[in-house]
């Protein structure tokens, strides 16, 4: 029977890294893989001794649980999980090769069987846009193909994973499914993010976020703008995890000179990129599924990662008061866009939750939700000031001024 062509998509490379890595890929053999999008891939490829490598790892893991990694490594023996094959650094072609066969013995029937009628990796027009990198621009909706309308499509699929993730519909009237859908925001970077951002306008100067490698995001508020140590890859792949410690804030001193080589970009599409990264088409815990929502001010959507179906949404919001529940069966749409397109909105407080009034002499009414956690936080100054002699300061978030 002959070989299938592995679909290999690749996580934390940049444009240099995978240009390096495929023509590492040409020689390994014809037809063996060949570079496919994240969604659509059938094996993983991951080099964990970088800083991010964890990260990536634990990140790829949780998004595809059941997709088989090859991971590079300088000191194997780290008793990864039967999906996980380590190869020893340096990667030679026949280790990387005896890799890929380990592989092919972990796929599914199903996925064999798809992988037979995969064009043959030498197929430049089949590679046109599994080539593209996270990081690249899209030049390939400018440039000439075969067939641009399948092109498009691809392309956008891709994107809409990116944006919304690929979480499929539960049912809202089951409590174990209905669980599934939400997440906490203070958890994730966004919530870091957040926090920073109101600490640096209280005491109005930058403030600075740094991982493992050092300052990783400065947030300067003054003008409106955030600083980026990090690729976005690297940055998506922070985004999508929670922090679990491992980011911590500090303050900056207004003339202390940003990280070299570092990028600017809008506060506002910061915040909002984090927002859908962390979400992934979930909800803020503690978001009601039944009151009405109103939006409060139109996001600026010519300046922001579009998620699929946000126009609709939004437009629908704009005209009349519907809940969450409402607005998936109104559109008759998936409810990881719906779910997803709130997410952002509600990190930038465009929308709002219109709460039914208490009854009189009665209980309040609370939906079917999750713990009741408001969606809307004070910014953590005021809970400073008004707790600060109960809680005392977060010495893990907030370094010395």
């Amino acid at each position: 029977m002959a070989t299938t062509t592995l679909r290999l998509c690749h996580s934390g490379m940049d444009n240099r890294a995978l240009y390096a890595f495929e023509i590492f890929l040409s020689r390994v053999g014809p037809g063996a893989c060949r570079i496919a999008a994240e969604d659509t891939a059938d094996v993983a490829f991951i080099d964990v001794d970088n800083d991010l490598g964890p990260y990536l790892l634990a990140g790829h893991r949780m998004l595809y649980p059941t997709r088989p990694l090859i991971v590079t490594t300088q000191a194997p023996g780290q008793q990864p999980d039967p999906l996980t094959v380590e190869v020893a650094k340096p990667v030679g072609l026949a280790a990387f090769s005896a890799a890929l066969e380990k592989v092919r013995g972990l796929l599914p029937a199903s996925s064999s069987e798809e992988g037979m009628e995969l064009p043959d990796a030498a197929d430049e027009r089949a590679g046109t846009v599994d080539s593209i990198p996270d990081e690249s621009a899209l030049d390939a909706l400018r440039d000439p193909a075969p067939d641009p309308v399948s092109l498009l499509r691809r392309i956008e699929a891709r994107l809409v994973t990116l944006h919304v993730g690929s979480l499929p519909d539960a049912d809202l009237d089951d409590p174990v499914s209905r669980a599934a859908i939400y997440y906490a925001p203070e958890h994730f970077l966004q919530g870091l993010v957040a926090r920073a951002i109101a600490h640096a306008r209280e005491i109005g100067r930058p403030v600075r976020i740094d991982d493992a490698s050092g300052a990783a995001l400065v947030l300067d508020p003054r003008d409106g703008r955030a600083w980026t140590a990090r690729s976005p890859n690297a940055l998506r792949a922070l985004a999508q995890l929670p922090t679990r410690g491992t980011l911590h804030m500090a303050s900056q001193a207004p003339d202390t000179a940003f990280p070299e080589g570092a990028s600017p970009r809008q506060l506002e599409g910061l915040e909002w990129d984090l927002a859908l990264w962390a979400s992934r088409g979930r909800l803020p815990r503690g978001t009601s599924l039944e009151y009405p929502i109103r939006l409060k001010n139109w996001p600026n959507l010519t300046r922001l990662a579009v998620p699929p179906e946000a126009m609709r949404i939004a437009g629908l919001w704009s005209r009349s008061s519907l809940s969450l529940r409402d607005t998936v069966r109104t559109l008759g749409i998936p409810q990881r866009y719906v779910f997803a397109f709130y997410s952002a909105c509600a990190a930038l407080g465009h929308v709002e939750q219109i709460a039914p009034p208490a009854t009189p002499g009665g209980p309040r009414l609370t939906p079917m939700q999750p713990a009741a956690i408001p969606t809307m936080l004070p910014p953590p100054g005021r809970l400073k000031r008004l707790f600060g002699k109960i809680l005392g300061p977060r010495q893990d978030d907030l370094g010395p001024d």
